[in-house]
């Protein structure tokens, strides 16, 4: 195998695996954003468990919480 070969077949499979890499940092990037918005709901929930009674208030900010995660 000569050397023009070589750099064919590396420059061939270049743009894969950038888009490889690109796509891989973008689905990374959106998994910690959602595991942040996880995070933020049941340290909310953990909130207002703390004293065994959920009021109303504090119900609709982990409605919204847990809403925005499934919809977002």
């Amino acid at each position: 195998m000569d050397i023009i070969s070589v750099i064919s077949s590396i420059l061939s499979w270049l743009p894969l695996v950038i888009a490889s890499a690109s796509t891989y940092s973008v689905c990374y990037i959106l998994f910690k954003r959602k595991l942040k918005e996880v995070r933020e709901a049941i340290d909310v929930l953990d909130d207002a468990l703390q004293d065994d009674k959920i009021s109303e208030e504090e119900f609709r900010e982990i409605w919204n919480k847990f809403k925005a995660i499934i919809i977002n």
